[in-house]
C-alpha cells in the first residue's frame, strides 16, 4: 500500500464513521491533562502536538512489570524484545533511540550511551532503570520538541511521571516472567503536617537479557527512590527526590572461529544515582519553578576480547571503567499576561562530564539555554502557541530551535491541529573523540568534524468526538533531518569480514506518514481501539529505507472490564508489522497479546499476561517468541 492509497483509506474510514454518528448529540469530553508538551497544564484536546498518555490504571490492566512492557502498547512505537549488550532499541515515527528524549518527572537523566552503533544504543538500558510500581503515568509527545527541551528531542519526548503522596498506605508486590522477576515495596506517608513522602524499593532479576536468545543473561538488580514534599505555605513548596539503582549483567556467548568455538564471557556492573531539589511557587500572576539536579552513571566492565596477533584468534581479559556525570539547573516563570494569555520564560545550564571511550580530545561539555513560549487564545476558537529556544554548546556554538503550534476548535467536539518545529542533537563526546575496541574484532572511531543533527518537521491533525462513546484522530506528519549521524566502514581488519568504522554525517534523511486512531465504547464493559500507521522513512542520499521502520503498522486492542466489587479486566492486543526494514531485509510479523487482571476489594490484585501468544519468532527483528509474566499486589 503506497502513501496516497493509505491517506485515501484513512479519509474514507473517518468519513464513514463521522456519517454514522452525524445524528447523535456529541458530548464526549477529552479532558486528560498533560504537562510534557508545553511544560504547563493543558488538556489533551488543547495541545497542538500528538500526545499519548498511558495511565497507572492502563498499566495495571495490561499487566505491565516494566516500562518496556507498557511502551509495547503505545501507538506507532516499535520496541524490540532485546538487543544484546547494546540495550534497548526502539523507534518512534522511524527515528531511533537517540532521537527520543527520556525524562523522569520532566528532568534529564545521565546519558546511557557508550557508543552509538547506528541507531540502537543512545538510551542503552534506560528503560530498565525505572521502577514501574512507582509510575503514575507516561506521556509520549511525538514530533520535534527542541524549542522546549533542547538537544535529543528530535522525534519526541517520553516523560515518566512518578506517583505523588495520596494517602497513608503500604504496598507489596511480586511478579515474575520470561524476562524478569521483581519484588517491590511502595510506602506512602500521606500528608503529615507540612510533609509528605513516597518511598519505593525494588529488587529484580532479569532471567535472560534477550528473551529467548541464547547466550545473554542477567544478574540481580536493586533500586531505591524517595520523593519528599515540604509545603512551606499554600503557595510555596519544596521537593527533594533521590533515586539509586544498581544492576549486574553477566553475558556468555559462543563464537565459531575456524573449526573451533570460543566462549566469550562478560561481566558489567552498573550504578546510577539521581538527586534533585525543586522549588515551586505561585501568586496571582506568576508560577515559578527552579530545579537543580545531579545524575551519575558508573559502570565497571570485566570482559574478554579477541586477540589476533602471533597466532590464531584467542580471547584475552580486559578491564575498564566509565562514568557519566550530569549537572543541570533550570529556572522558569509562567506569567499570566491576561485571562487567555500566558508567557513562559526559562533558562537552563547543563554540564555533562564523561565519555565512555574518549581517545583524544575533551570528555566534558557545557551548555546553556534560554527559551520562551506564549500560549494565547486569539479567539474563543483559536489557540496559538509559539516557542523559541536558544542553546549554546561549548563545541558547536549557538543553535536556535523555533516552533509554533495551533489548535482550531471547529465545534466543541472537533478540532484541527497544526504544529511546526525544529530540533537538533549534538554529537556525544564518544562520537567526536572516541575509540571503542569491539571485542578486539574492530574499532569504532570518533570524528571531531561531526556536525549536529538538525530536524525540521510538521504535522496536521483532525480530531473528532462523535458521541460520549466514540472518537477518532487522523494525523499527517513529515520530518527532514540534515547531517544525520551514522557510521561507515573505513578499513578491513582481516578477521571474520570485519571493518573498522567511523562516525560520519550523511546529507539528509526523511520520514513522512499517516496515523489514524479510533476508539469506541461498545458497552457492557468493552472498549475497542484501532490504530493504523503508514511510514516512509529513507536516506535521501542513497534513497534506501531506514532500518527499524515498518511501512504499515496495524493495531487492534479490545479491553473488557467488569466494575463490580471485585472487578475483572481483560486486554486483548494484536499488532501487525508489514514491510518492516531491518538489516537489509524486509519482514512482516503479527503478534497477539493477552492480559487478565483481577482485583479484590481496594487493595489486592493478581494478573497474568502473555505477549506473542502464538509464539511467532523472527530473530532478524529481535522477536524471540512467546513472553509471559504474572504477579500479585497487596495494598494495606
Amino acid at each position: 500500500m503506497n502513501f496516497k492509497k493509505s491517506l485515501l483509506v484513512m479519509n474514507i474510514m473517518l468519513a464513514l464513521v463521522n456519517n454514522a454518528y452525524a445524528g447523535e448529540q456529541a458530548s464526549f469530553q477529552l479532558d486528560e491533562y498533560v504537562v510534557t508538551a508545553t511544560r504547563s497544564t493543558l488538556t489533551q484536546k488543547e495541545v497542538p502536538q500528538s500526545v499519548e498518555v498511558i495511565t497507572s490504571e492502563t498499566i495495571k490492566k495490561i499487566g505491565g512489570t516494566s516500562v518496556r512492557d507498557v511502551l509495547k502498547y503505545a501507538s506507532n512505537f516499535y520496541l524490540a524484545d532485546g538487543t544484546g549488550s547494546h540495550g534497548d532499541n526502539f523507534s518512534l515515527r522511524g527515528s531511533g533511540t537517540d532521537d527520543v528524549l527520556i525524562l523522569l518527572n520532566g528532568r534529564r537523566i545521565p546519558g546511557e550511551n557508550f557508543y552509538a552503533i547506528g541507531r540502537d544504543s543512545g538510551n542503552a538500558r534506560v528503560l530498565d532503570r525505572f521502577n514501574l510500581s512507582n509510575v503514575e503515568r507516561i506521556e509520549i509527545v511525538r514530533g520535534q520538541a527542541g524549542a522546549l527541551y533542547g538537544s535529543d528531542a528530535q522525534a519526541g519526548v517520553i516523560n515518566i511521571i512518578t506517583k505523588k503522596s495520596a494517602e497513608e498506605s503500604f504496598t507489596f508486590g511480586f511478579n515474575s516472567g520470561t524476562r524478569q522477576m521483581n519484588n517491590y515495596y511502595h510506602w506512602d506517608s500521606g500528608k503529615q503536617g507540612k510533609v509528605s513522602a513516597v518511598l519505593d524499593v525494588n529488587f529484580s532479576k532479569l532471567h535472560n537479557f534477550d528473551s529467548k536468545a541464547e547466550g545473554f543473561s542477567h544478574g540481580p538488580g536493586q533500586s531505591y527512590s524517595l520523593d519528599l514534599d515540604f509545603e512551606m505555605d499554600e503557595a510555596n513548596k519544596l521537593n527533594l527526590y533521590f533515586d539509586y539503582q544498581k544492576q549486574k549483567y553477566d553475558f556468555e556467548a559462543i563464537y565459531p572461529v575456524g573449526g573451533s568455538k570460543l566462549t566469550w564471557d562478560n561481566q558489567r556492573d552498573y550504578e546510577r544515582k539521581l538527586a534533585s531539589l525543586t522549588y515551586e511557587g505561585q501568586n496571582k500572576k506568576h508560577a515559578y519553578n527552579v530545579t537543580a539536579s545531579y545524575g551519575e552513571l558508573e559502570s565497571d566492565h570485566n570482559e574478554q576480547e579477541f586477540f589476533m596477533q602471533g597466532g590464531p584468534p584467542r580471547l584475552v581479559p580486559k578491564v575498564f571503567q566509565r562514568k557519566h556525570k550530569l549537572w543541570n539547573v533550570e529556572a522558569r516563570d509562567t506569567i499570566a499576561l491576561a485571562e487567555n494569555n500566558k508567557l513562559t520564560l526559562g533558562g537552563e545550564v547543563r554540564t555533562l562530564d564523561g565519555g565512555a571511550f574518549v581517545a583524544n580530545g575533551k570528555d566534558k561539555t557545557d551548555q546553556y539555554a534560554f527559551y520562551l513560549q506564549e500560549e494565547v487564545y486569539v479567539s474563543d476558537k483559536l489557540l496559538v502557541i509559539p516557542s523559541l529556544r536558544y542553546d549554546h554548546h561549548d563545541t558547536f556554538g549557538g543553535q536556535t530551535s523555533p516552533s509554533v503550534g495551533t489548535t482550531y476548535f471547529l465545534t466543541e467536539t472537533s478540532r484541527i491541529k497544526a504544529n511546526y518545529g525544529k530540533a537538533y542533537r549534538a554529537p556525544s563526546v564518544d562520537e567526536l573523540y572516541g575509540a571503542f575496541d569491539h571485542m578486539g574484532m574492530f574499532t569504532f572511531y570518533g570524528n571531531p568534524d561531526l556536525k549536529p543533527e538538525e530536524t525540521t518537521g510538521y504535522e496536521l491533525s483532525y480530531e473528532q468526538e462523535f458521541s460520549e462513546k466514540a472518537k477518532a484522530k487522523l494525523t499527517y506528519f513529515a520530518n527532514e533531518k540534515d547531517n544525520a549521524i551514522t557510521y561507515k566502514d573505513i578499513q578491513s581488519v582481516g578477521f571474520m569480514g570485519a571493518y573498522d568504522k567511523q562516525f560520519v554525517n550523511i546529507n539528509e534523511a526523511s520520514a513522512k506518514g499517516v496515523e489514524f486512531a479510533y476508539e469506541q465504547d461498545l458497552g457492557a464493559g468493552f472498549t475497542l481501539l484501532l490504530d493504523y500507521a503508514y511510514l516512509d522513512a529513507k536516506d535521501e542520499v542513497t534513497k534506501e529505507r531506514l532500518d527499524y521502520s515498518a511501512r504499515n503498522t496495524y493495531t487492534a486492542k479490545l479491553l473488557w472490564s467488569e466494575e463490580a466489587v471485585n472487578p475483572w479486566s481483560v486486554a486483548l492486543y494484536n499488532r501487525w508489522y508489514s514491510d518492516y526494514k531491518c538489516n537489509e531485509g524486509i519482514y512482516s510479523i503479527n503478534t497477539f497479546n493477552v492480559a487478565v487482571n483481577k482485583n479484590w476489594g481496594k487493595g489486592y490484585r493478581a494478573f497474568v499476561a502473555i505477549d506473542n501468544l502464538f509464539d511467532k519468532e523472527n530473530a532478524n527483528i529481535n522477536a524471540y517468541g512467546r513472553l509471559w509474566r504474572a504477579g500479585v499486589e497487596m495494598k494495606f
